[in-house]
């Protein structure tokens, strides 16, 4: 149960540091607008709480599948689970964010998507926007959920066998696919896309999985060996976050999965597979719940930041500085997450996981089954 816990609060973590890490950009992009002098801080590249969510995937789809794997009607249980658990809350997000940009698009202020870019959004595919070329869905955050249904793809393909076979068989697929795309250099956006090496932190989530699901257990000096070496590679930041430019999109790529990636994989194996999990205080049970709201909080804090934005302008707060605003923005951003997931979120997986899904949950599925 502990374990448990602690994954779901590594999940508070990634979608926290991502949250701050767009409340600090917002900041310092209107300070900048303003004249007003704004530092960020990076004493971790924040961006990669993104390679946490990744990692974290790949752990909870073999632990929370159990009684799929080798079972008759197991892939298409997996994946009417994680569209009724991914799809609703997304096309929820996408649609204002659609409307958003459309109002936008209406006043002069921005280009209107296409209808290929609307389209693929709402499909999870890989598309050149119109503004940049950029592969980008009309929500942006939304990039990462096109790795993930992807992944879900490959690992639906593979429930057919055993657990550890069917684990290692996703592994070779995805190390197969990102040597093809170093060999070939695949031209076509989507396949381009998604045989990126970031795929990989998805397969060292499985392993540390495996090691879990194996019995492994690492001993307190070995965890927090292992931890204080991830965060050592993250502080280093070969990837030189903290000099990227406000609306910079981190690049994918063998330097992310190396810098961030593996890592974040190193903490979380810290976390996971220690012989003493962390002690169920409130702090932890804390954390826990608002991982149940990371994913809320992954594609609706940008609502929050832009609102405390606004108010902090309308307001004339710019005079105390742009930190109390990133502060602000952030803890906003966790009250929204909590009311969405509990009054839209929730209510709104039920309803879909009635139409689509009739077994019981999976074993561990209530629990960490929420990417």
């Amino acid at each position: 149960m502990q374990h448990l816990l602690s994954i779901q609060a590594l999940r508070a973590l990634a979608a926290i540091m991502v949250v701050f890490h767009h409340a600090q950009n917002d900041a310092g992009r209107t300070a900048a607008d303003l004249g007003v002098p704004f530092e960020r801080f990076f004493a971790l590249p924040w961006a990669a709480g993104v390679d946490l969510f990744f990692v974290v995937s790949g752990f909870v789809m073999v632990f929370s599948s159990e009684k799929m794997f080798a079972a008759a009607g197991g892939a298409g249980q997996f994946i009417t689970r994680r569209i009724a658990r991914i799809v609703p809350l997304y096309w929820l997000a996408t649609a204002l964010f659609l409307a958003a940009a459309l109002r936008g698009a209406a006043a002069g202020k921005q280009i209107a998507p296409s209808f290929g870019e609307i389209a693929s959004s709402f499909a999870f595919l890989p598309w050149p926007r119109a503004m940049d070329g950029a592969p980008r869905p009309v929500h942006s955050l939304g990039w990462t959920l096109e790795y993930e249904m992807f992944f879900y793809l490959v690992f639906a393909c593979f429930l057919w066998l055993p657990r550890t076979r069917a684990v290692a068989g996703v592994a070779v697929s995805l190390c197969c696919i990102v040597l093809a795309h170093v060999a070939f250099q695949p031209q076509n956006v989507a396949l381009a896309y998604w045989s990126d090496p970031i795929v990989l932190e998805f397969a060292l989530g499985m392993g540390v999985a495996l090691a879990h699901r194996s019995g492994l257990r690492l001993p307190g000096a070995a965890s927090l060996a292992l931890c204080a070496a991830g965060l050592m590679v993250l502080g280093f930041d070969p990837m030189h976050s903290a000099f990227e430019g406000f609306d910079a999109l981190d690049p994918n790529g063998f330097l992310r999965l190396a810098s961030w990636g593996a890592p974040m994989a190193a903490i979380f194996a810290a976390v996971v597979l220690r012989e003493q999990p962390a002690k169920t205080g409130p702090a932890l049970r804390a954390m826990a719940a608002l991982g149940d709201a990371s994913y809320a909080l992954y594609l609706f804090h940008p609502l929050a930041v832009i609102a405390l934005r606004k108010l902090w302008i309308a307001a004339h707060l710019e005079r105390f500085g742009f930190w109390p605003l990133v502060i602000a923005a952030t803890l906003a951003s966790i009250a929204l997450s909590l009311a969405i997931y509990r009054w839209i979120e929730k209510p709104l997986t039920r309803l879909v996981q009635g139409w689509l899904v009739r077994a019981p949950a999976a074993r561990g599925d209530a629990a960490v089954a929420r990417t």
